[in-house]
């Protein structure tokens, strides 16, 4: 986990509790600020947290140019390893771009539950489309983000770029197309959370989600008054309920 020049707020957390442990994963321009209400809330019921923060995360978006999805995977697979030396079960969560990484963690490895909140499978077609020509030309380039995904920092406080460079990003896409091939070898417990106000696409997602994993034992919830950063809005308290029940019936906690 790096300390550089991190901006106020936006810091990896751990809050060592008991033995079941849970880790949280941030989206691509955010930062832990973003997961850090469902781990307090799961620490004060005795479940071990961690939140890393992503490379290139947290500090000023020109550390942004020039990574890829293997930095942040193996950040995050630094972050699970440390929780495996203080917990004995073990839960992964992720938002959006957090929620592909985990997603990819889950085709990897057995965990005893996944939970992932508006997360994509793909980008919306002419994002992709134009990102797949764009990228080899104009990886270092700061694309500005939409006047409602700045509104929603501003409403929620959100801690996050305000662009995000085109390079990167296309590493995402390419992420998310090898994790929808592979998500039949998923058959852990999944709980899959999707705000119903979010884009189409990305409630498109969540359904392709559940119905592609092998798990049995899985729930695809929709809240019906969030969009994509459910995690700030008004229902992220039955959102931390639904997590720790989750977490709770199939952990020993129970």
């Amino acid at each position: 986990m790096t300390s550089k020049n991190i901006i106020p707020g936006a810091e990896p957390f751990f809050y060592k509790r008991g033995k079941v442990g849970c880790l949280l994963c941030h989206g691509y321009t955010g930062t832990p600020d973003e997961v850090h209400n469902i781990g307090k809330y799961l620490a004060e019921k005795g479940i071990t947290t961690i939140a890393p923060l992503l490379p290139g995360h947290g500090t000023t978006v020109k550390d942004l140019i020039g990574k890829t999805t293997d930095d942040w995977y193996n950040e995050y697979c630094y972050a699970f390893n440390w929780l495996k030396e203080y917990c004995d079960e073990f839960f992964v969560l992720g938002h959006s771009l957090g929620g592909a990484l985990t997603i990819r963690f889950a085709i990897e490895n057995h965990v005893n539950g996944i939970i992932t909140l508006a997360t994509p499978t793909k980008l919306q077609f002419i994002q992709g489309t134009m990102l797949a020509i764009a990228a080899p030309i104009f990886k270092n380039v700061v694309y500005k983000k939409n006047k409602n995904e700045k509104q929603d920092q501003i409403k929620y406080s959100i801690l996050c770029y305000d662009g995000y460079p085109i390079g990167p990003a296309n590493t995402l896409r390419k992420l998310l197309k090898n994790n929808k091939s592979k998500l039949a070898s998923i058959n852990d417990p999944i709980l899959i959370l999707q705000g119903s106000l979010d884009d189409k696409w990305l409630r498109k997602s969540a359904k392709i989600i559940y119905d592609r994993v092998s798990s049995e034992d899985k729930e695809l919830v929709f809240l019906e008054k969030s969009s994509h950063s459910l995690t700030h809005e008004s229902e992220m308290e039955k959102i931390n309920e639904l997590i720790y029940e989750f977490i709770r019936k199939r952990s020993i906690l129970k």
